[in-house]
């Protein structure tokens, strides 16, 4: 049986996996709390949607290539996670471990992530860092380090929960706001280059070797993405499509086999 988090869209996590860890069940239950609004492309009406996904931690082998044919089991965003207030350690460890990750990204092609930079009042190692940077010092490298032209992508997240201060739920809320906007983009792009596969599969329908089973797996998952958007209208398109392209698809395999009977007469 399929569980539920099998068809929620991939969200990666890299970096400080603790750190993750430690904000992760919060994170989950926030993110899908408040509704958000969707832009879609075309002209299409602007729609109310819940984000809400699945995170995984980050792994090379299940980055997406160009002749992917799903949606719901390939990662589509992904974000690194570091608490580093050190200046050497930032220099040594967390801008080579950045520079990876993104590398990996590029190699396939990926434009969507996003760089948290935690601030906590008690670093986990315990022990008093030999330089320690205004985590704005530091926020600002990683900026003019990897995101020069995306300052959107890196945000500073102050003493998440469980604090329940003014400014720790203030900064939580900035978060979540900004993570549901570039998951929203980011959807919008892989969902668009989706869509455009699934026209292409159909425009191809009437081509020798066609397969309706094979077509049918791609919309239907199209159908299931609209599902996880809480989009039940858009959902049931998807299958009444299949429902007449099905419906057509019999009457010219019969009309076909009629004519081959025809001319063998």
């Amino acid at each position: 049986m399929e569980k539920d988090t099998d068809r929620k869209p991939i969200v990666t996590c890299h970096g400080e996996q603790e750190l993750f860890s430690s904000v992760k069940a919060e994170l989950l239950q926030s993110l899908q709390r408040d509704p958000m609004e969707w832009r879609r492309s075309y002209g299409r009406a602007p729609k109310v949607v819940f984000v809400d996904v699945n995170f995984v931690q980050f792994s090379a082998d299940a980055l997406p290539n160009e002749n992917d044919r799903h949606l719901l089991r390939k990662p589509f965003f992904h974000t690194y996670w570091t608490d580093c207030a050190d200046a050497d350690a930032y220099k040594l460890v967390v801008k080579d471990e950045i520079s990876s990750w993104q590398q990996m990204l590029k190699e396939h092609n990926v434009q969507d992530w996003m760089i948290i930079l935690v601030e906590t009042s008690n670093p986990k190692r315990g022990q008093k860092p030999k330089l320690s940077l205004p985590r704005s010092s530091v926020a600002d490298k990683i900026k003019n380090d990897f995101c020069s032209r995306q300052s959107d992508r890196v945000i500073v997240l102050h003493e998440p929960p469980p604090v329940p201060t003014p400014r720790s739920i203030e900064s939580w809320q900035n978060f979540l706001q900004r993570l549901r906007q570039l998951v929203l983009v980011s959807y919008n792009r892989v969902l668009g280059k989706f869509e455009e596969m699934v026209r292409g599969e159909r425009e191809r329908r009437n081509e020798k070797g066609w397969e309706f089973c094979r077509y049918f797996l791609l919309q239907e998952e199209l159908a299931f993405t609209f599902e996880t958007l809480y989009q039940y209208e858009d959902a049931l398109v998807q299958y009444d499509e299949l429902d007449a392209l099905f419906s057509q698809f019999i009457i010219n395999s019969q009309a076909g086999v009629l004519t081959v009977k025809i001319q063998n007469g």
